[in-house]
Formats: structure tokens, sequence, C-alpha cells
């Protein structure tokens, strides 16, 4: 049975689900993504995708995310049994590209997608696909993820909200925090602990928690960008009927290994691409400001900065492609997506410092284009924490390796 809605207007993926390696059908099925963002995508929402933090824009990324789900967009790369086209990851990365090169805005729920949806086709039952993956397509359910928590970020066999079985309902008590939207969410995916053992990776549950109730407490926490994108949430006892529950109860462990592995390929994909794309727009900016003669040609900190900046983009681009088609193998991803995560946060910190540059006081001011830029920087900084720190990233690269641990 075929859960995806398809829009009428322009071209839609199932005109191009033929699935084979000939380049001619790769083409047209990127020219068939670039048409139908052409036709659909309206001019004043492009090139916002900078701000894409911010929360003035939810209900444009909302509206688009609706747009590119009824179209069929977002499933293309989804098995045929959940509405999908069954096409390849890469053709999943085509329509990214296009995405980002239209300076689209990212759908509300691309996190949830790219990283959940996998899970849920997974592990879930097919009364779970029915009930929530088409919502979730078509953007009429918002969803967050509730992972981490005070004491449990890095460390995530640390979780200690307390999820009891009562009766045919999972009751939930504890904290959440740095849950990213949760504040618009319909639903969160959470993990809790619903037993208690020696071996911290056994007793862990994945659940769909309903976030409109009154035992769900959401307290958005204003971030270093000046947006309310993270939340801190408080469940004194919220349930959720047992049927939400992903897989078996106490083996929730492997399946957010799954989900953070999903974060690591195609959700990391996303990021290398907005690098690129910043860069481009960049180089743009700094020829203008040469032409104008705000910036000098001779510059050091300019050419080398953008050769530099070029490269790093490169590679990023390289090391994530790599992670993909291991996952797509069925091979471990874990190195090569830990070196990807560390290289693409710190080169895309070194870029924004490059832009810092090339704007100047334009930068901070708020005037025009700068206050995008400036608003994209200082999130970087968060991009060295969230998703596995740099430092947990380098010690998975370490044992690797093999390299003696520290004392």
């Amino acid at each position: 049975m075929s859960i995806m809605l398809i829009d009428n207007a322009g071209a839609t993926p199932a005109a191009m689900a033929c699935e084979n390696s000939d380049t001619g059908a790769d083409t047209a099925f990127r020219l068939a993504i670039r048409s139908w963002i052409e036709e659909n995508l309206p001019s004043d929402w492009r090139g916002r995708s900078f701000g894409a933090t911010d929360e003035s824009l939810s209900e444009q990324r909302r509206k688009f995310g609706a747009l590119l789900g009824r179209a069929g967009w977002l499933t293309a790369n989804w098995p045929t049994s959940v509405g999908g086209l069954g096409a390849s990851a890469a053709r999943r990365i085509a329509v990214l590209e296009e995405l980002v090169a239209a300076g689209a805005p990212e759908p509300m729920n691309s996190n949830s997608l790219g990283i959940f949806a996998p899970t849920l086709i997974k592990y879930g039952t097919p009364d779970q696909h029915r009930k929530f993956l088409p919502d979730m397509v078509t953007h009429n359910a918002i969803w967050c993820q509730g992972f981490s928590e005070p004491e449990a970020g890095s460390d995530l066999a640390a979780i200690s909200t307390r999820g009891e079985i009562v009766g045919d309902q999972l009751v939930i008590t504890g904290q959440k925090i740095w849950t990213s939207y949760a504040h618009l969410a319909d639903f969160c995916y959470i993990l809790v602990r619903t037993e208690r053992s020696e071996k911290r990776h056994s007793g862990l549950t994945l659940a769909i928690l309903p976030m409109h109730q009154d035992a769900v407490d959401v307290r958005p926490l204003r971030n270093i960008a000046g947006t309310d994108e993270f939340c801190e949430v408080f469940l004194d006892g919220a349930t959720t009927p047992m049927t939400n529950i992903v897989g078996e109860p106490g083996n929730g462990w492997s399946m957010a290994m799954y989900a953070l592995s999903q974060e690591r390929s195609v959700g990391l994909a996303q990021r290398s691409l907005k690098l690129r794309a910043e860069f481009t727009a960049l180089a743009e900016i700094a020829g203008r400001e040469l032409t104008e003669g705000n910036l000098r040609d001779n510059d050091p900190i300019l050419t080398g900065g953008m050769v530099d900046a070029y490269v790093r983009s490169l590679v990023t681009t390289s090391m994530v492609r790599r992670a993909i088609d291991l996952d797509a193998a069925g091979k471990d991803i874990g190195t090569v997506a830990a070196m990807a995560k560390v290289f693409w946060s710190e080169s895309h910190q070194e870029q924004m410092g490059l832009a810092a540059h090339i704007l100047g006081s334009d930068f901070v001011s708020g005037n025009g284009v700068g206050s995008d830029w400036y608003r994209a920087s200082v999130f970087t900084r968060a991009e060295t924490i969230y998703g596995g720190t740099t430092q947990i990233q380098r010690n998975v690269l370490a044992r690797s390796l093999g390299l003696p641990k520290g004392k």
C-alpha cells in the first residue's frame, strides 16, 4: 500500500522512478528536481538558507516542506512498501544538492525525515508506518528528537529519564535538553530508560511521545544566535501508548545508534552541501567587495583563506560521499563519519571567520546580507559540540587507529 501523496503540479519523482546507473537517467532526475523547484519555490523564499535556524522562518519551512512532501521529493529513496520510490541514496543527495543550490528553506521535519524515519521504517511496525510517516512527510505533524539530557549528551548511555510500563501505557518522567523545535512539535521520538542494568547500554527504549499533554512542559532556550531553536523539556508522568514503542522495550540502544548513523551520513551530506554553497556565495561577495575597493587583491588573509575554504569544501564532500557509499553497502561508517564530522565542523568555523574578514563591519552591524552571515557564524560554535563533540570523535578515530588510551 502506498502512503505517499503525489502532487499533479510540475514534474514529480514518480516520473523518474526508473532506477538504473545510466548517466542520462540521473541527469533527467536532476533536471526534474530543478524544474519542480523553479515552478514551486516562491522567489521571496530563496536565498535564506543561512538563516534556516531563525524561528521567523519556521512557517515558511513548514509550508515548503509540505510542498516537497506532497510532491514526493522527500521520500524518493524510501522503500516502495512505505510509499517511496526505492531510489538510491545518490538520488536523495541530488535532491539536497538542488535545494541547497536554489537557496531553498530547509523543511521543518528534515531532522526526523533524515534520522527517525529510516529508523522507524527499519524497526517499526506497519501500523506505525501508516500512522506516523504520511503526516511527517507532508508536515501535518512536526517532530523533535528527545535524546540529550543534562547529564547525557555525548555519553548517550547515561540517559536517566525513566519510562515505566503501566498497563498499556508507557509513563515517562525526567528531563531532556537541547531539543530543537520542541515548542513547535506535535511528536517527539524519545529515548528513555525502562530497565535498570549493570550494562548501561541495556534497558533503553525508543518511543514516540505525543507532545500536546499537560505532563509535557517545554521551555525554549535563547541561543547565542538570538533564536529559540533549542528547548528543555520537562516530563512529569507523560504518557504514550505501548503501541508507540519502536521495536522491543529495552532494545533502544541499537535503534538509537542506527538513527545517529543516519545523521552522520545523509544528515552530514546536507551540511557539507551548505558549506559548499556558502563558499560560492562568499566568493561572489568577495568579488564585489574587491570591485568596489573595499578589499585588497593582495590581502593574504583573503587569498589564502579562499583557497583553503575551497579545498576544505571539496575534501568534506569527498569524505561524506565515502560515508554514504559505505552505508549503502551495509558497512560500518563510524570512522569515516567521525573524520567527516570533525573536518566539516572545524572547516565551517574557519569559513565563517573568513566571512567576517570579507564583510568587515557589516558582519556584526546587522546590515543587509551581513546579518544572515553573523547568525550562521555564531551558530557554528555549536557544530563542534552537537552530534558528538570533536573530542569524542577524535577518541573514535584514535580507537580505530589502535592508539593507546590517555591517562
